[in-house]
């Protein structure tokens, strides 16, 4: 039965863990940040606050970093529920402390209405208890006190339900098929059979003795004799027998269960470039993304906003918008052709320094202006990236005459300027 306690056991066979780390790992090497909200104006001291909240969650108890912190909600989420204690202190400069807790072992009150902020909502029951209302051995927290995450939430449970439960029977049945396997592997038969007509026990348990002590190891040819020749019977004792077609497709059906594509359980048959690079993508997309997005949700409105009361700030991950590259750079280019965009305003667009140039801030038909001009006048084209030798690279160090048409007070040629090519 899909009880807690057989759950946690499920979690650690080898296609449930790798399921699991498909989805933990990458979570857990996610950069996050504390910044101000995207709709509002924060309050003048939120740069203050952000680095207190950046330095609670970065070691939100005397044991746990944020990375051990974030894989165990991560793994409780997709057992089951997820659910962490977060309590105040005295201290300004840490206010908050939080500890994960078994989500399997937290039930709910369900009168609570929420009216009374002193009201109970929650209750831990150590063994993985279900008896609601027995306080005797149970933990109480308040709403404000737990945060409780429950994946895939309906209104037909208060719990939730994790990825873990929903391929429960699948693992079950997958550990029934292999554990057979096993033993008709380590145990397997001859796939042939010798049939003699006739043949006495006495015979039979001759021959036998001349083929282990005559024959097998030992590199002889064998003879017998006999009215006619034995029939040879065969038996299927290859792969079929083993169901490992059906393994497979048991494997298939955990990963769909937790969302991620058959390649990441080492299914990997039929696949070439395209199809692998389609399914990390999606991976990421329908697995990966949605269980960090929820507990970043809940980071957000239960501690920083509800716990804290600071709600000018939110907490969130980087690089959960992955982008095609080569899209964007074809995107990015049409943008500087079609002089929407400069090159700095690409730049700042992905995360890049500016030019120290002046072109860096020109649209590309007034680079093509300039350019032109420059040439036809003999100037240099960019003194900004040369500013030792005032020319660019390859080009004449001399400099043209210039001319004032202006009439009698008109300046003249310098008759000791020499043009370099002269």
């Amino acid at each position: 039965k899909p009880v807690p306690i057989n759950l946690r056991a499920f979690t650690r066979t080898t296609y449930c863990r790798r399921a699991i780390n498909v989805i933990k790992d990458p979570i857990r090497q996610l950069e996050w940040e504390i910044r101000p909200v995207k709709h509002g104006k924060p309050r003048p001291d939120w740069e203050r606050r952000a680095m207190i909240v950046t330095e609670c969650l970065r070691s939100p108890n005397d044991s746990d970093s944020w990375g051990s912190f974030i894989e165990q909600l991560v793994e409780d989420y997709l057992v089951g529920a997820a659910s962490y204690e977060q309590q105040l202190s005295s201290d300004p400069r840490r206010p908050l402390w939080m500890w994960p807790v078994d989500g399997m072992t937290v039930q709910i009150y369900p009168l609570w209405t929420g009216e009374d902020p002193n009201t109970p909502r929650y209750l831990q029951v150590p063994g993985w208890g279900a008896a609601v209302g027995n306080v005797i051995g149970g933990v109480q927290f308040l709403d404000s006190e737990l945060v409780y995450i429950r994946p895939n939430p309906s209104t037909g449970d208060p719990f939730g339900v994790g990825a873990v439960q929903i391929a429960f029977d699948t693992i079950g049945k997958y550990l029934g098929v292999n554990e057979y396997s096993g033993k008709v592997a380590a145990n397997a038969n001859p796939n042939n059979a010798l049939w003699l007509k006739d043949l006495t026990p006495e015979q039979r348990d001759e021959i036998r003795d001349y083929w282990q002590n005559e024959i097998e190891g030992r590199g002889e040819m064998p003879f017998f004799g006999g009215n006619e020749a034995p029939q040879i019977l065969t038996f299927r004792n290859g792969d079929s027998s083993l169901y490992l077609k059906y393994m497979d497709w048991l494997v298939r059906e955990i990963a769909t269960a937790f969302g991620i594509s058959p390649q990441n359980m080492g299914l990997e048959a039929d696949v070439n470039r395209n199809t692998a690079e389609t399914s990390v993508n999606r991976d990421w997309d329908t697995a990966i993304k949605p269980v960090a997005i929820a507990i970043a949700d809940h980071i957000n409105r239960h501690t920083i906003h509800k716990r804290l009361g600071w709600h000018d700030l939110e907490f969130q991950f980087l690089g959960m918008d992955r982008e095609d590259e080569q899209a964007i750079a074809n995107i990015n280019q049409i943008y500087l052709k079609n002089n929407v965009l400069t090159p700095n305003e690409v730049r700042e667009k992905l995360g890049l320094q500016p030019l120290k140039s002046k072109w860096g801030d020109m649209l590309a038909a007034d680079v093509a202006i300039a350019t032109q001009a420059a040439m036809m006048l003999g100037d240099d084209l960019d003194p900004d990236l040369y500013p030792d030798k005032g020319v660019a690279p390859g080009k004449d160090s001399g400099h043209a005459p210039s001319f004032d048409t202006g009439g009698d007070n008109a300046a003249k040629p310098d008759p000791t300027t020499v043009r370099g090519d002269e």
